[in-house]
């Protein structure tokens, strides 16, 4: 029998399975993201009782299976040692939580390395559950999360000549990952979106600062907020699910969660 194996872990997603069983996507401090058959999930109060939903932070675990990719997941447990996740009751905070969840599952693939993309979920989700919810708290974790996955967006220097940007407007390039100065911009080919001043100097901040840092900062407007956006869509090629929910939340709520 294969051996019991175990990390801390987060729950993107969750799915019933026949009467009794569930099918969870985790991402993991150690093994990456797994997905995994929990079986007798919906009856087991014992191993599984609400251990097993979006935002759970638990540790796993689970047997590999000799054939397949889903894991058998045998248990999961609370531990003093990882941070609950209290987002279920705040309608802006599961919106921003949600598309967290859904970003990071985009961004990490099977079993590859993640420690750095959990790290980052589990600070932010920590940040949401205690704070308040942000644009500047949404605009962080995305330039965070882009910095682990390799697409660190450069908005302090010039990508053509590397000279501060300063307190000047910039054009935001999504073909070279950050923004080019007013001087240089009839020399680039590409596509571009303008930025105030304002914005690129608010994305400078957020992409440096810890999540605990984030309720103190500005956000960038909505040119910013449409920079980063039109950059994921790139990497991505396609629009997440949960896009649009989070953004009439935040809209209708005045960018803000209530607490």
């Amino acid at each position: 029998m294969p051996i019991e194996e175990c990390s801390a872990a987060i729950v993107l997603r969750a799915r019933d399975y026949s009467e009794s069983d569930r099918i969870v996507t985790l991402l993991t401090r150690d093994f990456g993201k797994l997905s995994g058959m929990a079986k007798g999930a919906k009856a087991s109060r014992k191993r599984f009782e609400r251990k097993l939903e979006p935002f759970s932070h638990v540790m796993l675990y689970f047997r590999r299976r000799p054939h397949g990719q889903l894991v058998f997941v045998t248990r999961a447990e609370a531990s003093p040692d990882l941070t609950p996740f209290a987002i279920e009751d705040d309608l802006v905070k599961i919106a921003l939580g949600s598309y967290m969840l859904e970003l990071s599952d985009a961004f990490t693939s099977e079993e590859a390395e993640a420690t750095g993309a959990y790290r980052v979920l589990a600070e932010a989700l920590e940040a949401v559950s205690t704070g308040r919810v942000t644009l500047a708290l949404r605009q962080a974790f995305e330039l965070r999360l882009l910095d682990w996955a390799g697409y660190g967006l450069d908005f302090a220097r010039c990508r053509q000549c590397a000279g501060s940007i300063g307190d000047l407007a910039a054009f935001f390039v999504i073909a070279r990952g950050g923004v080019v100065c007013a001087r240089c911009r009839p020399t680039i080919p590409d596509g571009a979106l303008k930025l105030e001043a304002a914005s690129t100097a608010a994305l400078m901040v957020l992409g440096a600062c810890g999540f605990a840092e984030v309720p103190e900062s500005q956000a960038a407007g909505a040119d910013g907020a449409l920079a980063i956006s039109r950059f994921v869509s790139s990497v991505l090629d396609r629009r997440l699910r949960s896009i649009a929910f989070l953004d009439s939340v935040l809209t209708s709520n005045g960018g803000v969660s209530r607490r």
